[in-house]
């Protein structure tokens, strides 16, 4: 459960990527095995009921702490200068290296006090450790379908610290004790049990939660300008989408106007098209579709939160030009009927530098063409900077596929290192030439700059592509963050 727990907590300051995924099993992994070597030493120099009380007492504080340090998790960065990965690692050893550590005690201990006799070793050792792991697989499936999602993830790392306090008071009871220095002991263990839960508790309830809802899949907030005439949807760190109050067809967002530029060129305005959606968002272009070019639009929406949130704060209405089917685009678009075509395919999944791997790669790529109408057009927004390595690889994948790649910026935008959003323009016909088009001259100098990989099922190392911009994002978090000191 903590496990889990961790990398929701760290997602909306750094993102979920490779990296914050692997720093927290790792984190875990290594506190644990430190945590049964300690556990091994404990059990043979203070083997007891009241050792172990203490031990799921430390266990409760360190989780406890991490309450308090989540709070201020925005503040704390590590040296600019390191690595991107060393930074990431950093986060989740402050927060969760501790109360792993801590929990790895306990185990060793329940052996030592199980054991009657030499002879049922192997009995008592099996036992202990199909109960742990049978334990750890209720705690994940409870935590990550449902917990998460119902409570919110501090909620959920308050409940752990509780029933690790009831834990520490039902191992050694003060009315069970032998002696009066144990009860004296079993009642010092209560006593801290009672004020760490109270301070968990205040902690929990005033916790100022910045998550406007908190699904499996992201921290979704929901904001309005000073003006109060746009709302803007953020999914963990990346502004997703911009509403206008006044009208929610209004392409406000630089990437959607990018997208109508392409389109209204392509079809005009008369023209009837059938579009396919990758991610929900806000919906404002599935709704501009439908004003505009009498569009209908099927839109492939992973997380039911997000359709949910649209429809409370980002005046989504239900019509029969908008089909939603909550569920992942690609064995949604795969599943389709092979003579099911769209004349758009817009992609809008990519969760800032957080990219789905499977929808980037070529064998993706030969699905959207398979259910693309002959002249229709593949949009793809795209988060990169620095090298741009994963735009210019993502670029050369598409071209294995689609004939017709071009690149869009908005105004402003000159690939000159800093994190921007682009749009990628694939067909198997020419593509209109439109303002916002990057001429073909930058384009091919951007793609003979550095070495691009051809993403594929078997091998997509985007988060190593998207390092820099990573490395680059820390950098600029850790001066903010000193700057504000």
């Amino acid at each position: 459960m903590l496990e889990l727990v961790a990398a929701r907590i760290l997602a909306p300051v750094i993102g979920v990527s490779l990296y914050t995924w692997t720093s927290v099993i790792g984190v875990v992994l290594a506190g644990i095995s430190l945590g049964n070597f300690i556990g091994g030493r404990l059990a043979d120099a203070r083997p007891g009921r009241r050792t172990l009380a203490y031990q799921y007492l430390a266990s409760a504080g360190a989780c406890a702490i991490v309450l308090i340090l989540s709070r201020l998790l925005e503040h704390v960065t590590a040296p600019a200068s390191w690595p991107a990965q060393l930074q990431v690692l950093w986060l989740a050893a402050l927060l969760f290296f501790l109360p792993a550590v801590l929990l790895g005690t306990i185990t060793p201990m329940i052996v030592k006090l199980s054991l009657n006799s030499l002879d049922e070793t192997g009995r008592v050792v099996g036992r202990i450790q199909a109960a742990a792991s049978l334990g750890s697989i209720v705690g994940v499936f409870l935590t990550g379908f449902v917990l998460i999602s119902v409570f919110g993830t501090r909620a959920v790392l308050a409940d752990v610290t509780v029933v690790l306090l009831g834990l520490a008071i039902a191992t050694n009871v003060p009315w069970s004790a032998p002696n009066q220095v144990a009860a004296r002991a079993a009642t010092t263990v209560g006593a801290a049990a009672l004020f760490i839960t109270f301070g968990v508790s205040v902690l929990t309830l005033t916790y100022n939660d910045p998550c406007y809802r908190e699904s499996n899949y992201y921290c979704i907030k929901v904001f309005s300008d000073d003006t109060g005439k746009y709302r803007q949807l953020s999914l963990d760190l990346l502004i997703h989408g911009i509403v206008s109050v006044k009208d929610p067809t209004q392409l406000v967002y630089p990437y959607e106007r990018l997208y109508g530029q392409v389109v209204d060129a392509k079809y005009g305005r008369n023209r009837a098209l059938r579009a396919f959606t990758i991610g929900g968002g806000t919906y404002t272009f599935p709704r501009y579709l439908e004003r505009y070019h009498h569009g209908s639009t099927l839109v492939a929406e992973i997380d039911p939160e997000v359709t949910e949130t649209a429809r409370e704060e980002l005046l989504l209405r239900d019509t029969p030009a908008i089909q939603i089917v909550h569920g992942d685009a690609r064995p949604v678009l795969r599943d389709r009927p092979k003579n099911d075509l769209y004349d758009l395919v817009l992609g809008d999944a990519f969760g800032d530098i957080a990219v789905p791997y499977h929808l980037v790669t070529r064998e993706f790529n030969e699905v959207v063409k398979q259910h693309l109408a002959p002249g229709g057009i593949y949009l793809v927004n795209i988060v990169d900077g620095v090298h741009y390595d994963f735009l210019r690889s993502y670029m050369k994948t598409l071209a294995q596929t689609f004939p017709q790649v071009r690149l869009m910026a908005a105004p402003g935008v000159t690939a000159s290192g800093e994190q921007d959003t682009f749009v990628v323009v694939a067909s198997q016909q020419p593509v209109p030439q439109t303002a916002n088009m990057v001429p073909a001259a930058q384009v091919a100098a951007l793609l003979k700059a550095h070495h691009a990989t051809i993403l594929t099922d078997e091998h997509a190392p985007v988060d190593q592509l998207l390092a820099p911009v990573f490395r680059q994002r820390l950098k600029t978090h850790a001066k903010a963050a000193g700057a504000g000191a």
